[in-house]
């Protein structure tokens, strides 16, 4: 259900992963492990461009271990080993309400320094049977990520996710023009949205953005 309140693209996040459009291969890859062994216990790493759902999905992971009250949610820029540390000792208890568990989700991970991820490599190895960590990060800030740090002892403790770096226009588009419509901002043909999602690189904010702005409108002719 979505409110009045706040930006189009965050009232139209998606709220299950079966609204999550254009990443249906990572999502069959949740589900397998959703149902064989739940995302406890483990670390998720995803890398993809802005706008491509990492934030959404990682929330929706964290939300399958924990109630909203018990989901950490951080900027990797400035964190440091010694925060990493109070981070898991916070977390080692389990939650309060419904779920028990506790998710802690690292946004823009091109962020961790050095230190912060050598950290990590021991934080992730005993990551509590009701917790979970997500990294999410953008394709060129992994590149970032990685130069002059060895990561792959940080990845080899991590599932990482395959996210599609362009899902199907198409696809994205028509969600896009029922959601316009719904809102009262439409007035264009499918090829339309086709063409906006294409600009701004399958960018689900970006898109949002133009339509609430009123950008598919068509104006009476004077």
């Amino acid at each position: 259900m979505t409110t009045t309140l706040g930006p189009l693209y965050e009232r139209m996040r998606p709220t299950t992963f079966a609204e999550v459009v254009g990443q249906e291969k990572c999502l069959r890859r949740l589900e397998i492990m959703r149902q064989n062994t739940g995302f406890d216990g483990r670390a998720f790493f995803m890398a993809a461009p802005s706008g491509t759902g990492k934030t959404t999905i990682a929330r929706l992971i964290a939300g399958d271990v924990a109630d909203p009250m018990n989901v950490m949610e951080v900027d990797a820029t400035g964190l440091s080993a010694a925060a990493i540390v109070e981070i898991e000792r916070s977390i080692r208890c389990y939650g309060m309400g419904e779920k028990t568990g506790r998710a802690v989700i690292i946004n823009e991970a091109h962020g961790l320094n050095k230190a912060a991820v050598r950290q990590l490599l021991t934080t992730l190895e005993r990551i509590p049977s009701h917790c979970c960590w997500i990294f999410t990060t953008t394709d060129d800030g992994a590149e970032s990520l990685f130069d002059g740090i060895d990561a792959h002892p940080l990845l080899s403790r991590c599932i990482e996710l395959p996210m599609s770096r362009r899902p199907g226009a198409r696809l994205i588009a028509e969600r896009l023009r029922i959601v316009a419509q719904a809102e009262g901002l439409d007035g264009q043909d499918i090829n339309f949205y086709v063409e906006l999602v294409k600009q701004n690189r399958n960018d689900w904010r970006g898109c949002y953005q133009f339509i609430e702005s009123g950008g598919c409108i068509v104006e009476e002719a004077v």
